[in-house]
């Protein structure tokens, strides 16, 4: 076997209609043109809005979905614009809220941290920035 990456993420929801409109319309996602629920990144990734009766999970950054970005200043700027509240992750795991875009954005490992309205957490990595800046793939 042989795997060929990640096709998609699954998130429960409570409120389709909260979270399509934010994955959406708040971070630029495509509806998907006959799975409603579904989700598209435009680069072979996919999130997948499952409903579910269950209460929301309480906000755990361990657990979470990671997207690559161009540029992460540019990513807080647009987060920022869209009225929403980005963080990053001290090293003693403290929350930095980013409220500006003179924001250096060298907390932590260097990425950036959101979080859905219903508690899921989202994370926003530079491929050469932070953590990940001498990343090496090692194949």
């Amino acid at each position: 076997m042989q795997l060929m990456g990640v096709h998609h993420a699954a998130i429960a929801t409570h409120d389709m209609e909260k979270l399509t409109h934010f994955y959406r319309d708040k971070l630029g996602m495509r509806q998907h043109a006959s799975k409603t629920n579904w989700l598209d990144t435009g680069h072979g990734f996919s999130l997948h809005l499952m409903p579910s009766d269950e209460p929301p999970a309480p906000v755990d950054p361990s657990r979470h979905v990671a997207f690559q970005v161009a540029s992460l200043g540019e990513c807080a700027a647009y987060l920022l614009d869209k009225g929403l509240t980005p963080y990053q992750l001290t090293n003693e795991q403290k929350r930095h809220d980013v409220t500006s875009t003179e924001d250096p954005l060298k907390e932590g490992i260097g990425t950036l941290f959101l979080d859905d309205p219903e508690g899921n957490t989202i994370e926003f990595v530079e491929r050469e920035r932070g953590i990940f800046a001498d990343y090496d793939d090692g194949y």
